[in-house]
């Protein structure tokens, strides 16, 4: 099965992940890109024209997506899982350093890159 996700977000994280090309061929798509900077909508990263996120929640809701990588500021990061939560979406890749609330039934898996430094050098020591 290859599972449809939505990226929202196309900083440099967002950006990066875009471009990325190791999903496909683990059984992840990209369907859309989204970010709501008047300069990036319409553009195209990564094969994907990037739509603005007032249209999030209606089209990712038409389209059945249940999984989106979040690659925004910290300080949009829940306004922006809240949309995704009403879109329909059970399933978060949070690139943000911000946790996340969420109702029961949606998992939220945190990728920041501090923690992971930090626990590496635990073992330096």
């Amino acid at each position: 099965r290859v599972w449809d996700m939505v990226l929202v977000g196309v900083g440099d994280v967002g950006h990066a992940v875009a471009h990325y090309q190791g999903f496909e061929n683990r059984g992840f798509r990209i369907a859309a890109v989204y970010d709501n900077d008047p300069a990036k909508i319409g553009t195209t990263i990564g094969g994907h024209v990037v739509q603005d996120t007032s249209n999030l929640v209606s089209s990712v809701k038409a389209a059945g997506i249940q999984i989106a990588m979040l690659a925004v500021p910290a300080n949009q990061a829940q306004g922006v899982a809240d949309l995704l939560v009403r879109a329909g979406v059970r399933a978060i890749l949070n690139y943000a350093p911000i946790t996340l609330v969420v109702p029961e039934g949606v998992r939220v898996q945190y990728n920041d890159p501090v923690i992971n430094l930090q626990r590496m050098t635990y073992y330096l020591d």
